[in-house]
Parts: structure tokens; C-alpha cells; sequence
């Protein structure tokens, strides 16, 4: 088995936004997930969730969660992933929020 330690980097949009989809014959922890509102002068909210492609069903991980402006929300515990499982944020203003997560993937 290999691990290889990735970033995912990506602005948010203000509809579901795919931040990381695990590949294909791969599994996945996401270390943490920091949630930066770029806007210096609009709060901003945020909501996370994990798709499980097994089911094919989003589930909540977070919903609505503030962000004020010129700060970031961390979240920092394991977030476990199997091939074609996706990380998604949803922002209430795009391009307010930019999503930048650890990754650690095992093949």
C-alpha cells in the first residue's frame, strides 16, 4: 500500500462544489478542512457534506456554519473516504469562501 499526502485547493461556489473526490481503486482521510472567508467586510456561511457514492446520498457533516469575514473555520477531525466518496461545500455568497484540506490517500 502507498500513501501519498495531498492538498485540494478550490473556491467556493454558492451550489454544491465537488472540493475533493476520492479516485478510483483508493481510499482517503481528509485530515482537516479550513474554510476561509476572503471577504474582508461580508460574513459568510457554509455548509459541508460527505456523498457517499454507495448510496449515492449527501450526508451533513456541518449545515449553515458562520464564517465571518477575514476568518477561517477549521475543522480537524478524520474524515474517512472510499473511491468515488466526494467532499462538497455549498457557500451563501461565491467566491467568499475558499476551501484549502489535507489529504492523506492509501493505494
Amino acid at each position: 500500500m502507498a500513501n501519498t499526502f495531498k492538498n485540494a485547493c478550490l473556491a467556493i461556489g454558492a451550489s454544491r462544489t465537488d472540493v475533493y473526490t476520492c479516485p478510483a481503486d483508493t481510499a482517503a482521510v481528509i485530515h482537516s478542512v479550513y474554510l476561509s472567508n476572503i471577504d474582508g467586510t461580508n460574513n459568510a456561511t457554509v455548509t459541508i457534506e460527505l456523498y457517499d457514492s454507495s448510496v449515492t446520498t449527501h450526508f451533513s457533516l456541518g449545515t449553515t456554519l458562520p464564517v465571518d469575514a477575514d476568518s477561517t473555520l477549521v475543522l480537524d477531525k478524520p474524515i474517512n473516504l472510499e473511491a468515488a466518496d466526494k467532499l462538497v461545500v455549498t457557500a451563501s455568497a461565491a467566491g467568499d469562501i475558499v476551501a484549502v484540506c489535507a489529504i492523506l490517500e492509501i493505494t
